[in-house]
């Protein structure tokens, strides 16, 4: 089906870009700014990760539920009022007075995220024709990486001037101003999604199985694998196998049966999944391990992780276009394949130091500018028309359900990287084993593309549509 031609697409696609940027913004930002956290709460690696977990386990508890919402609502209010409910939790962040109320207002400001990424992709399907939407999403990854991964840099820079609140503080302006502007510009007419009940079961099914993994994951490196440790994994392994069940059984579940059996749209969110992982993984201890083993400042490890994204924004809009006009298998088999190549880097290189660091942060970028904008406008035109949220929230549920993944796998494997650096050879050791994991990941992302079959987007909506 193509999609009703907008005049003013472009200027939507710019609001849009702004929620996706303050909805990401913080998930990078946080990275960078984690030490400081825990130096001031005298608590370790596995125990602040949670500031960042807390955020991204409302969301994956809320994506599903709320782009169900969206599908038959009116999805331009769910949208615009996400900005809102942000921004009263970033400020509410900035006043956090205790460790408990920082969490609270973190999952507070999820929930507006929430509201914002499940109808971002789907905002996009909506307004753009095919012929123009890896280009519109390439768009989208620009922001998407300087959200998540140039939060990194700001942060780092804005440390050597003002306290960690304030970096919550700017949210604020941000999201009222996108907010009104959300109102103003976003189309009107409501959604055609048929009507489906809602699962919440399934939610906080998900919620729960996560959190009990991470709880375990985490507990693991502050304890050993005690005899709570695994009966927390027991249950977050039993919760999924519950899930799964319950949801083989449901025929309007959050694992909604006709996007799984879509074969683009499974595969696609999987390779997302893996990618997300492995970017998540490498990126919390490499700020760590330049700060707390080579001795950098907050200043000069934001300036260098600034390459990732920096790299992913001038790639994406290319892969986008070229998408549009060729298709999307090579572009992203070869992003895949640069981020395995980027992970060989640290694990094979003589030393990790900050050449191999600054060197793998480029390489990914890279790959991660390929994959991102094909593999995103892929999945969203292989979508049905009925359920365009629903998928755009299943993309971004994934892509945050790997960021949670990369964080536990992060904690299990270098953990103990806290507040004294701990022995800089063990870590550099444990840096190149989980390195090696993901370039596996990264591997097994190449092996899953090869068995799409990703056609040429068709251009006559261009020629039906054109004035």
């Amino acid at each position: 089906m193509s999609s009703t031609m907008y005049p003013r697409r472009w200027g939507i696609l710019q609001i849009i870009n702004m929620g996706t940027l303050i909805s990401t913004l913080d998930v990078g930002i946080v990275n960078v700014i984690l030490p400081n956290m825990a130096q001031q709460y005298d608590i370790t690696l596995a125990q602040i990760q949670w500031v960042a977990t807390a955020y991204l386990l409302t969301m994956v508890a809320l994506l599903p539920f709320l782009g169900k919402i969206s599908d038959k609502w009116d999805r331009r209010h769910i949208y615009s009022f996400g900005f809102l409910i942000f921004s009263v939790g970033s400020m509410c962040i900035a006043l956090s007075d205790s460790f408990s109320g920082l969490l609270i207002s973190r999952c507070l400001q999820g929930v507006g995220a929430t509201m914002i990424m499940a109808n971002s992709q789907a905002l996009v399907r909506q307004v753009f024709p095919d012929h123009e939407r890896g280009r519109a999403l390439g768009m989208n990854a620009i922001v998407i990486a300087a959200g998540t991964m140039g939060g990194p840099a700001l942060g780092g820079i804005l440390l050597e001037w003002v306290s960690w609140p304030w970096l919550f503080w700017i949210n604020v302006p941000i999201g009222l101003v996108a907010f009104v502007l959300g109102l103003r510009w976003f189309p009107r007419a409501k959604n055609k999604g048929v009507a489906t009940s809602f699962d919440l079961l399934g939610s906080f099914l998900l919620a729960g199985s996560l959190c009990l993994l991470m709880l375990a994951a985490e507990g693991s490196k502050e304890h050993g694998f005690t005899l709570s440790i695994l009966a927390e994994a027991a249950g977050g392994v039993l919760a999924l196998i519950v899930l799964i069940w319950y949801e083989r059984r449901l025929p309007d579940g959050i694992l909604d049966h006709e996007l799984f059996r879509n074969r683009t749209v499974f595969i696609g969110n999987m390779s997302s999944f893996l990618m997300n992982l492995a970017q998540t993984a490498t990126l919390i201890p490499i700020a760590f391990y330049l700060q707390s083993v080579l001795g950098f400042s907050a200043w000069k490890t934001g300036i260098l992780m600034i390459l990732q994204p920096l790299m992913m924004g001038i790639v994406a809009p290319y892969a986008g276009r070229i998408r549009d006009l060729y298709g999307a298998q090579f572009l992203i088999k070869s992003g895949a394949a640069l981020g395995a190549v980027s992970m060989l880097v640290v694990a094979c290189f003589p030393s990790v130091s900050q050449l191999a660091i600054g060197l793998q942060l480029a390489l990914f970028g890279i790959g991660m500018g390929l994959f991102h904008a094909t593999m995103n406008a892929e999945i969203m035109s292989a979508a049905p028309e009925t359920k365009l949220s629903l998928a755009g929230s299943l993309l971004a549920m994934v892509r945050y359900m790997g960021q949670i993944a990369g964080i536990g796998l992060a904690t299990l494997m270098v953990g103990r990287m806290g507040l004294d650096g701990g022995d800089s050879g063990e870590i550099s050791l444990l840096m190149r084993v989980l390195f090696g994991i993901c370039c596996m990941s990264c591997l097994v992302v190449v092996g899953m593309v090869r068995t799409l079959s990703l056609n040429r987007p068709s251009s006559i909506e261009s020629l039906t549509q054109s004035k």
